[in-house]
């Protein structure tokens, strides 16, 4: 008989094996006991556990419509860094950039980053949280999220793929035309390739998402995360 438990609490240490002839009542992490009876146990040490994720990618990656679904599959919040800065200024996007200027809106961008983080963290709270097109690529981002202990997917698409969506697509401060889209994808891709994860994401977002609970970064997804109880072989 197989039997696979899945670990709730975090185990600090690494992978052990356990081979007992009689009955017994194993510790094995804080407020677990597991009994077993003449089999073996595998104890498969958990990933380090994170509260926040971050999604990096140009515009047209899929950041919103990807990291929606992923927050339901993993039953945590969805924040849009766009939509706090929204709510923040009271204005769209489209609208901040002609009133305010690009370099006011990375001030504000940067406060909400912070903001947003602070706030999952002093509650707890796992969020996954779709950056700004351009918020990966601004100086000290990429550092300033990895110090924060956030992981960092990108979504890469070609950019043939990022063009076609975007056309169809309103609210884009930055898409102007053409070529002026390919250099400035041009320009933020030596920032994207920082990030700690690369996930293709041209194709349907439920694949995209996935992809990423492949990653093995999110405790609660990851198959190597569970006990695995088996009996001895007669």
């Amino acid at each position: 008989m197989r039997l696979e438990l899945s670990a709730r609490q975090r185990l600090s240490a690494e992978s052990i094996r356990i081979q007992t002839s009689r009955k017994s009542t194993l510790a094995i992490g804080p407020g677990f006991q597991l009994s077993i009876l003449n089999c073996k146990l595998l104890v498969v040490a958990r990933a380090p556990s994170i509260s926040v994720v971050a999604l990096a990618g140009f515009m047209g990656s899929g950041k919103t419509t990807v990291g929606s679904q992923l927050a339901r599959q993993l039953a945590w919040r969805f924040v849009d860094l766009d939509d706090r800065i929204e709510d923040a200024s009271g204005l769209r996007i489209t609208e901040f950039f002609e009133r305010h200027g690009e370099t006011s809106f990375r001030l504000l961008e940067a406060a909400q980053l912070r903001a947003t983080l602070g706030r999952a963290f002093e509650l707890r709270e796992p969020a996954v949280l779709a950056l700004g097109g351009g918020t990966y690529a601004q100086a000290g981002a990429p550092d300033f999220l990895r110090t924060q202990g956030v992981p960092v997917i990108w979504l890469d698409s070609p950019i043939e793929t990022l063009l076609s969506r975007c056309m169809t697509m309103t609210g884009r401060p930055l898409f102007r035309d053409e070529s002026t889209f390919r250099a400035l994808h041009a320009q933020r891709l030596p920032s994207y390739q920082l990030a700690d994860y690369r996930v293709d994401s041209a194709r349907e977002p439920s694949l995209v998402v996935a992809d990423i609970l492949r990653l093995g970064i999110f405790p609660s997804a990851d198959p190597n995360t569970h006990l695995l109880v088996e009996e001895p072989r007669p």
